[in-house]
């Protein structure tokens, strides 16, 4: 029998899933189970354990927590396959991966459906050198800010999304450009911003997606712009997600998106984020690639009988 280790930050999406109905529906999908909370201070020790397949219950930022346990680890490791149940707020990574499971659905574990995720690598940081999601300067860090010294005890996903755009549109209307000097692939860009994003998958913040064909298993990272001049084209853009209309989505009106390898930015600003952190000390410049570290993920499909004998 094949062996499953679960990793469940018990606290995301409030509680929804409790530890026994998750080891209850992988037991009854044919493995034997471990168990860690990522509430434990020791739960990063689950890399000792013998596994075949990680279930991973949580958001973007139990994703990122388990990346870097694995980052830290012999090569092997990195390389058992992620079975995500995206327990989380917006769950950016998942939506990006095609991936919208829950508990209820079958498990899927088709080894022809693993998809490889190469991460992006950072330098010019102190405590950060890898991103999943991306890093980026501007609207997205301040929201991040705002986000984290205004929530609300018992607030439903629905009722924190929403509440999230509210306070992104306050931003929007609100914030002071920034300054950038960007060299990447021969190109040089200078110029008064709101948002500056280098993206690997395809959705920010609240599930914007910003980056549609961003792709996580290439080399490329996708370079997002938004000038001072588009703010109000931004604004539209917010209120009409807000209002549930389709009055305004035209996002290509206010985009610029370039595909890029390599790239080094100069931020005239103290903020920055990389995935789901926020950096507040950043002076100076960074510089982003895609590196050689990546995860591998399982996407939506039936059940598949291989890795079960």
């Amino acid at each position: 029998m094949k062996k499953a280790q679960i990793i469940h930050n018990p606290t995301a999406g409030n509680g929804a899933y409790k530890q026994e109905e998750i080891i209850a529906q992988v037991e009854n999908s044919g493995f034997t189970v471990n168990y860690i909370s990522t509430d434990n201070e020791d739960w990063e020790s689950f890399t000792q354990n013998e596994m075949d397949v990680i279930f991973l219950a949580g958001g973007d930022g139990t994703v990122r927590k388990l990346a870097g346990a694995l980052f830290q680890t012999k090569m092997p490791l990195k390389h058992i396959p992620v079975y995500l149940i995206p327990l989380g707020t917006a769950n950016n990574i998942a939506t990006s991966l095609g991936i919208f499971k829950n508990l209820k659905t079958a498990f899927p574990v088709n080894k022809e459906n693993i998809k490889k995720f190469t991460c992006g690598h950072i330098s010019g940081l102190k405590d950060e050198d890898f991103f999943l999601e991306g890093v980026g300067f501007g609207i997205f860090p301040e929201l991040i800010s705002k986000m984290k010294d205004t929530g609300k005890e018992g607030e439903t996903t629905e009722e924190k999304l929403k509440r999230t755009f509210k306070v992104l549109l306050e931003i929007v209307k609100n914030y002071e450009p920034r300054k950038a000097k960007i060299k990447t692939d021969g190109i040089k860009i200078s110029g008064n911003f709101l948002l500056v994003e280098l993206m690997n998958i395809n959705y920010i913040g609240p599930n914007l997606e910003f980056a549609p064909n961003a792709d996580v298993e290439d080399d490329f990272l996708d370079l997002v712009l938004i000038p001072e001049k588009k703010r109000k084209a931004l604004v539209k853009y917010v209120e009409s997600i807000i209002d549930g209309t389709s009055e305004f989505r035209d996002m290509e009106s206010f985009v610029k998106i370039l595909r890029v390898q390599k790239i080094k930015i100069k931020w005239k600003g103290s903020n920055l984020h990389v995935d789901d952190i926020l950096v507040k000390d950043y002076s100076g410049k960074v510089k982003m690639k895609m590196n050689s570290n990546n995860l591998e993920f399982f996407t939506s499909s039936p059940i598949y009988k291989e890795i079960l004998k």
